[in-house]
């Protein structure tokens, strides 16, 4: 009797371990896209588009802006004009600050030799159409060029 159940309660641990391994990865982001900026300086008029491919229909996301600053940045934040437009052409736009300072230290989450913020721009967005959605980023600080912005990204996860 007890030889039967070994194979029993070990089939129940490799089960209960791959459902455990499949949620977790479900949980990752659907898409992930950095851009990284020649010598940590982004210039004014420099957009920044990415484009994320969308292959089923009514998919509801959390699209996540990441930053990532060095200490080159002196600045409390970092302000954004932020354009999604779907593969309709539909367009929403927001205009955002994402903070990096407080009290002249930075406050983000350290990432190698960078601090990392992050901002969710869209909480449950429908992504109804198949397609390319384009997220287009301009930087609105008012310096020709902005020293201390090593990458900034797109983060997209299913919406929980």
């Amino acid at each position: 009797m007890k030889n039967s159940k070994l194979p029993l309660s070990l089939i129940l641990i490799l089960t209960l371990a791959i459902a455990f391994i499949s949620c977790s990865k479900n949980s990752g982001p659907v898409y992930e896209k950095y851009l990284k900026l020649t010598n940590s300086t982004w210039d004014r008029f420099d957009v920044k588009q990415i484009e994320i491919p969308v292959n089923e229909e009514a998919v509801s996301c959390d699209i996540t802006l990441i930053v990532r600053c060095t200490e080159q940045f002196q600045s409390d934040k970092i302000p954004f004009y932020v354009i999604l437009t779907s593969p309709k052409g539909e367009e929403s736009i927001r205009e955002i600050s994402i903070p990096v300072r407080e009290n002249g230290k930075l406050i983000a989450e350290p990432k190698e030799s960078k601090a990392e913020s992050r901002l969710i721009l869209w909480k449950n967005f429908s992504m109804a159409d198949k397609g390319k959605y384009k997220i287009t980023i301009e930087n609105l600080i008012p310096k020709i060029q902005t020293e201390g912005i090593g990458e900034i990204g797109i983060v997209v996860t299913k919406a929980k």
